[in-house]
């Protein structure tokens, strides 16, 4: 019986240390801990990432709002960037543009960049899987409907959600249409399906070429 429970609790605290990644996290008064911290997520009921400066330290729980971003890596050596940022959602209603900003900042995963432009993902919970990728997980059964992507700009201190899985063509295209306005000729093309699958990573490429001319 003792070499069962010994072995149960040799397992949990396997289990435990595994949904802690190496991290480096940017606190928002400049200052940086290393160390090892568990994913952040956008559920209602979390307000504090978990963090501790070593495998056998004390875990210490940090309040989301004093932490600007964290930087993770795999046991692979893939890298993966968390921003805790605004974000607003764009849409038309009856031929009005819609900018609507959330009321609390939410952690985003970075996943493009170039000089012009940065896309996000933006979902309830993320996921470090065995094999070194980083999934954006929407839960059953609450109140996120969609994962979201996102393009911020480096004038820009939001992010501005133009697509997301689940959503519509016409979705699509009136939010890109908002957040592009100023580049009228990247819209025409968005709005004449140029891009099939409205691919975040190639219609930020064609910004970045309008950007350059």
């Amino acid at each position: 019986m003792k070499s069962l429970l010994y072995l149960a609790f040799i397992l949990s605290s396997f289990i435990a240390n595994a949904q802690y990644h190496t991290a480096k996290i940017l606190m928002t008064n400049g200052t940086v801990k290393d160390g090892l911290a568990r994913l952040p997520s956008n559920k209602m009921l979390d307000g504090k990432v978990e963090y501790k400066s070593s495998a056998k330290a004390k875990v210490l729980k940090i309040d989301e709002d004093t932490i600007s971003q964290i930087l993770y890596t795999a046991k692979n050596g893939n890298k993966f960037l968390f921003v805790r940022n605004t974000v607003v959602h764009l849409f038309k209603s009856f031929g009005k543009e819609i900018v609507s900003e959330k009321k609390n900042k939410h952690w985003m995963l970075l996943i493009y960049a170039n000089d012009a432009i940065k896309g996000y993902s933006l979902a309830q919970r993320y996921k470090l899987d065995k094999k070194g990728i980083m999934k954006s997980i929407t839960g059953a059964h609450s109140i996120w409907e969609f994962v979201y992507f996102l393009y911020q700009r480096p004038t820009e201190d939001k992010a501005y959600i133009v697509s997301g899985k689940g959503f519509t063509n016409g979705q699509v295209k009136k939010a890109m249409g908002i957040y592009f306005k100023d580049y009228p000729a990247l819209v025409k093309r968005i709005q004449n399906k140029e891009w099939k699958h409205f691919s975040l990573t190639e219609i930020a490429e064609a910004y970045l070429d309008y950007v350059k001319d």
